[in-house]
């Protein structure tokens, strides 16, 4: 939504998660960076590659810092920015904490305020490129060494119809099921074997439900109920299922026999099975924690969330949790997303090409990235929590390597993700009017799991109603 993948990579969640996992995060016209205004190579990075910059001295804003609460990934960043200034000394890095709001996003681009760079959901590249939101890096990002181990499928995210570039993505995700290990022992049930489909599940959760402890909690508020469902959705093969396109005009659909499935599986887990617990109306915040306290044993996460544990709950033993597929109802699918950097088009040629040599810094430089770990390592942060590759090849591997050389992640335990995702497809989030699509099914999946009398065929149509009015508009 997560509207993904560094703190959920914040703006990976959905709802702009702070939305990070997913809040996840999301005038002028698009800026197109003429060769003819770029002055002379002065910088290193990708600037001794032959990318145009400037000699005078350039302050580069850009949000989506660890807030101070965060104490060692703040300490770990602060480094980074510390090497990057050390190496770029015209360049001068002012971060904040800030997250993707699209409510305040056009307010911000208009009044000027709107940091350099901005890390931004998957679901909002396409959007903010169509209404000219944002820059066009394509020379910038070119020069990049390694810009051709880009995956494809995922650089089309920030490209326009004629492949032109405007962000660069930082990271993906699939959600899947986070699980506590102790706790399936405890209960009979193997450990290294996850619930694979719906029935499963169901039947785990029974189990796994005790005194205090939900066998499943499910996210229902912040967006992130309808990012769920449209990843139940994906699972059950229908995926496309939940808004059509037709002579530029969108339709919404999801409430459709499989969405009902979903409802009714939610509606039966919480009522007849009494599996998830009274604790309702939560967002992922909520589902980790109580992973982590012990107060529940399932829960739907991508990969980022045993970081944000060990993150927030540093006595945790990382050891008791596994991770797994999400279980399928015939789809063998789940949904894919992230966050991706996109660049201010009231920023100058100098700002945006040190913002750019900035992003390739901090996220994909390999001695930085080893550097990072080493600090991470030292700090206690968690390191090789699952997580999607944005690169092939060689670039990738090496990525890889490092990342295995630093882990302390117990990886063995995400080995039925790991290997089980080579025969799940991975879905994108739907296109239009994403966050808004997932705020109107938050209303559904609340009214199934707080009211036992509720309908799901009915709560589907009123949140499509109230959906299709957004899409009429055209917002």
């Amino acid at each position: 939504m997560r509207e993904e993948t560094t703190r959920r990579r914040r703006a990976d969640a959905p709802g702009g998660r702070t939305a990070s996992r997913r809040s996840l995060v999301r005038a002028g016209g698009g800026l197109a960076l003429a060769a003819a205004a770029a002055p002379a190579l002065r910088f290193r990075g990708i600037a001794a590659q032959g990318t145009p910059t400037s000699s005078k001295p350039v302050t580069v804003t850009i949000n989506n810092a660890p807030p101070e609460n965060q104490p060692a990934a703040l300490k770990t960043y602060n480094e980074v920015v510390k090497r990057f200034e050390q190496m770029h000394p015209n360049i001068t890095i002012k971060a904040d904490s800030s997250s993707w709001d699209p409510k305040t996003f056009p307010a911000q681009l208009a009044a000027g305020t709107l940091d350099d760079a901005f890390l931004v959901p998957f679901t909002e590249p396409k959007g903010i490129i169509a209404r000219g939101q944002a820059a066009n890096i394509t020379e910038y990002i070119k020069r990049w060494p390694y810009f051709s181990s880009f995956n494809p499928g995922i650089l089309q995210i920030v490209q326009d119809a004629k492949g032109q570039i405007y962000g660069i993505p930082s990271g993906g995700y699939a959600l899947g099921l986070v699980y506590n290990r102790t706790f399936f022992q405890k209960a009979g049930l193997d450990p290294d074997k996850p619930p694979a489909t719906w029935d499963e599940l169901r039947d785990y959760a029974k189990k796994l439900t005790a005194s205090g402890r939900a066998g499943f909690v499910e996210t229902s508020k912040d967006n992130q109920g309808g990012w769920h469902f449209t990843a139940w959705m994906d699972s059950a093969g229908a995926g496309d299922k939940l808004e059509v396109e037709q002579n530029g005009k969108w339709t919404a659909i999801f409430s459709n026999p499989t969405g009902v499935a979903v409802l009714n599986l939610l509606k039966e887990m919480r009522w007849t099975d009494k599996s998830m617990g009274e604790r309702q109306l939560l967002n992922q915040d909520d589902t980790q924690q109580m992973i982590a306290t012990g107060q529940a044993a399932m829960a739907i996460e991508a990969g980022d969330a045993f970081s944000n544990i060990k993150q927030k709950f540093e006595d945790v033993n990382m050891g008791d949790f596994g991770f797994g597929i999400l279980p399928q109802n015939g789809g063998n699918a789940t949904l894919t997303g992230g966050a991706a950097w996109m660049f201010n088009p009231k920023s100058s040629p100098d700002v945006l090409a040190a913002a750019v040599e900035w992003v390739l810094y901090h996220d994909f430089d390999l001695t930085n990235y080893e550097d990072t770990l080493k600090a991470n390592q030292a700090s206690g942060l968690l390191i090789g929590a699952p997580e999607l590759p944005i690169f092939t090849g060689a670039f990738q591997t090496k990525r890889q390597d490092l990342t295995n050389q630093y882990a302390n992640a117990p990886v063995n335990n995400y080995r039925p993700f790991t290997e089980g995702m080579a025969n799940i497809k991975l879905v994108p989030e739907p296109p239009a009017n994403t966050q808004q699509m997932y705020a109107a099914l938050d209303t559904a999946v609340q009214a199934i799991l707080t009211d036992k009398n509720a309908d799901p065929k009915q709560a589907l149509d009123k949140a499509q109603q109230q959906f299709q009015k957004v899409l009429d508009q055209g917002s």
